[in-house]
């Protein structure tokens, strides 16, 4: 088992000893809650590909592999961008 020990000033501490105590539970219990949510939605604002072995090696071929331009990316390409509009 890991340990956090950190310090803070007295604003931030009191802060969180009243949140702690609105929600029933104590102050380790309320950091503990509130951080691996905050570690929870941080991870989840990221997208994550989960792919077997053979899947892997086709995405990083597609990625390496030269862009072939077709007719519509021609197009857009040679679209001004939105902001020199």
């Amino acid at each position: 088992m890991g340990q956090v020990n950190f310090r803070m000033r007295d604003e931030r501490l009191s802060l969180i000893d009243r949140a702690a105590a609105i929600r029933g539970v104590t102050r380790t219990e309320f950091v503990l809650r509130s951080s691996e949510a905050a570690a929870i939605e941080t991870l989840n604002e990221r997208p994550i590909i989960a792919l077997g072995e053979e899947a892997y090696g086709a995405f990083v071929a597609a990625l390496d592999a030269p862009v072939v331009p077709n007719e519509r990316l021609k197009r857009q390409a040679a679209r001004r961008p939105p902001w020199e509009r």
